[in-house]
């Protein structure tokens, strides 16, 4: 049995080399039918590497013999070898390139030119051809033509003015009278105080003009507060309204004005004597004009019966016989 069995491992086994014998000599001659339908290229492909140069080899008759491939020629054909140094000569001229149009440029003119012999012709026929006596009527007889070249052309005479006959120019000044508009007056009558040696008190009047407003009742009440001024004074003429007093407003209606003043008018300094005062100065100024019968007083704007410490009735509205 053992004997069988080693026979038959034998067998198998000069089986499978001779397989793998056949199998190798199926590849080579795969390969050789390879390299002979590919011989002209892998010949220049090895002459294009220089493979047997770079190996240190003798390169073979059939590789340098092989032809390059086409794009390896182009690639030779497109590459530019570089160039040295040139010298330029600056001294030397150079020939400038005859200028040649341009086909496109040509064709433009002539295209252009050909436009221009079509309009003419069009032109031609449109214009009217005037007969040959007509044109000789128009143009002027040689007799004529030698008139008006015959006839002496005019001298222009200047006439020039002798330097007598100028005229000499009178030189008129206007005066100018600048007329200041005029300031309208009106003269107000005004009570002011007097006080005698024997201190007695009496009213002044007295007349002043003054510029006149569209109210002049404040501007004569604001005057007697003010007080006299150097003529008036001259007469012995003084204010005995109390001092630092203002008049705050003004009115006057059915013949009462109302006139309010501010809180120093309570207070005088010459007492009682001095209240009335003050007041018979407003009341005569006040009712002085015709509108105006009696003034209703007012202090701050309130209306107070007395006036003062002392007690001075302006309850109600006061009138010149009211003193």
């Amino acid at each position: 049995m053992q004997k069988k069995e080693k026979s038959d491992n034998k067998k198998k086994t000069k089986k499978s080399s001779g397989i793998g014998l056949a199998l190798w000599a199926v590849a080579a001659l795969i390969i050789l039918i390879l390299f002979i339908a590919n011989q002209n290229k892998i010949a220049t492909n090895l002459k294009a590497t220089g493979f047997f140069n770079k190996a240190g080899l003798k390169t073979p008759e059939f590789v340098e013999k092989a032809e390059e491939p086409e794009t390896v020629q182009a690639e030779r054909k497109n590459k530019v070898e570089p160039i040295g140094p040139v010298e330029i000569d600056l001294n030397s001229t150079v020939a400038e390139p005859e200028k040649t149009e341009a086909p496109v440029i040509a064709q433009n003119a002539a295209a252009k030119k050909q436009q221009e012999e079509t309009q003419e012709i069009i032109k031609e026929k449109e214009t009217p051809k005037t007969p040959a006596a007509e044109i000789i009527a128009e143009e002027p007889a040689p007799a004529e033509k030698t008139a008006k070249t015959a006839q002496p052309a005019k001298k222009e005479t200047v006439k020039k003015e002798s330097p007598k006959a100028e005229k000499k120019e009178t030189v008129v000044k206007k005066e100018v009278s600048v007329s200041t508009p005029s300031v309208k007056k009106m003269k107000l009558k005004l009570f002011f105080m007097i006080i005698s040696s024997n201190g007695t008190v009496a009213r002044k009047e007295v007349v002043r003009e003054m510029k006149k407003s569209d109210s002049p009742l404040v501007d004569a009440i604001h005057a007697i507060i003010a007080g006299p001024d150097a003529s008036e004074e001259k007469n012995g003429c003084r204010t005995l309204i109390s001092s630092g007093t203002k008049l705050i407003g003004a009115s006057v209606k059915n013949g009462i004005a109302t006139l309010n003043f501010s809180g120093e008018f309570e207070f005088n300094q010459y007492g009682i004597e001095g209240l009335r005062g003050q007041l018979q100065q407003i009341v005569y100024t006040a009712t002085a004009f015709p509108t105006v019968e009696g003034v209703q007083f007012l202090v701050d704007g309130e209306r107070k019966e007395y006036l003062g410490q002392e007690g001075v009735w302006i309850g109600t509205p006061l009138g010149r016989n009211s003193f």
